[in-house]
């Protein structure tokens, strides 16, 4: 099929040290393509280096209403047949852009996430992100190496950090939902996905390189557990809720555990959470069917919420009760 413009949206805040390489990196792929950077009021002289060095790119200044916000103004000045959002903080390697986007051309209703490697390259930061029915998210193959996950698959989540979808499709669906600020915005975006019938393909020939550790500190923990609640909120019916009770609550009680492990600032952002994630309206009236939870993942990493031979081990038991959980709802639903 004949190539496309595809309309490469990133959003950055004081990514002045990063912004350069980044853009560098996409300017040299082979696949026509144009450039949009939103700026959340970048206080590191980011615009003004973007206007000095890159002056053909369309810079958009912003307030900082947001990551999904600055991507969804960037995808109203796109021109692209295709969006491809990309964080600052990435460089991009060859036919990137080309690998990403080919699954699409097909099938508008195909979601493309690519394998992100750690920004040395030694090893992968996640090849698309596990989505759990309770509304935890956890990067796949974290920490593993490069060479893993060399196979293309569905996945149930695209990472924020770098997707590609046809902008229809995008615009079809409403973009971001603009009441995350920050984290777990991909998360709904795939949800919603999946109720729009759409499917979200792994691309490993597709890779980029992120700067990126695993850091869950009490102001990450606000902004995970809101969106968390507002997912489930939004998304599972009573129903659904009431036969996932027993999930529910070991989620929580896995959540509650890792925020103590902070002390009071921790169960004081938990809470904080809980509170604003629960008094947000639901946006649609209606609720998924079950054909969308048949996306998402039944078991959590071990590795990644809790540390140490007894942290690991407790997870192993909430994923016993993760995947009884989720038989009853198959024995039910089919």
């Amino acid at each position: 099929m004949p190539d496309s413009l595809a309309s490469v949206i990133i959003v950055t805040y004081n990514h002045r040290s990063f912004i350069g390489a980044c853009i560098d990196s996409v300017q040299r792929q082979d696949y026509p393509f144009e450039i949009i950077v939103v700026d959340n009021e970048s206080t590191d002289g980011t615009p003004e280096f973007i206007r000095g060095t890159y002056p053909a790119i369309q810079l958009i200044r912003n307030e900082n209403t947001g990551y999904g916000a600055g991507n969804n103004l960037g995808v109203r000045y796109a021109k692209g047949e295709y969006v491809v959002v990309l964080n600052p903080d990435t460089i991009v390697e060859k036919d990137w852009l080309r690998n990403l986007i080919s699954p699409i051309q097909p099938d508008p209703a195909v979601i493309t996430t690519p394998k992100i490697l750690l920004y040395d390259g030694s090893a992968i930061n996640t090849c698309g992100n596990i989505n759990h029915f309770t509304g935890l998210t956890f990067t796949r193959g974290l920490n593993e190496p490069p060479e893993s996950w060399n196979r293309e698959i569905p996945v149930s989540g695209v990472s924020g950090a770098c997707f590609a979808i046809k902008r229809d499709t995008f615009l079809r669906f409403g973009g971001f939902d603009e009441r995350f600020f920050l984290y777990n915005e991909d998360s709904e975006l795939s949800w919603r996905a999946y109720r729009y019938h759409c499917t979200i393909r792994y691309v490993p020939s597709s890779v980029v390189r992120h700067n990126y550790s695993l850091s869950v500190i009490p102001g990450k923990i606000y902004h995970l557990e809101k969106g968390r609640y507002l997912i489930l909120k939004e998304y599972l019916s009573p129903k659904f809720a009431l036969i996932f009770l027993p999930s529910l609550l070991t989620a929580e009680l896995l959540t509650f555990g890792y925020a103590l492990s902070f002390g009071r600032e921790g169960l004081s952002a938990k809470c904080r959470a809980i509170s604003e994630g629960i008094r947000l309206p639901k946006d649609s009236p209606e609720y998924i069917d079950s054909r969308v939870l048949t996306h998402l993942e039944e078991k959590i990493p071990d590795d990644q919420l809790v540390g140490g031979i007894l942290g690991r081990g407790f997870v192993r038991l909430c994923n016993v009760v993760f995947s009884w959980n989720f038989a009853v709802f198959r024995g039910i639903f089919g």
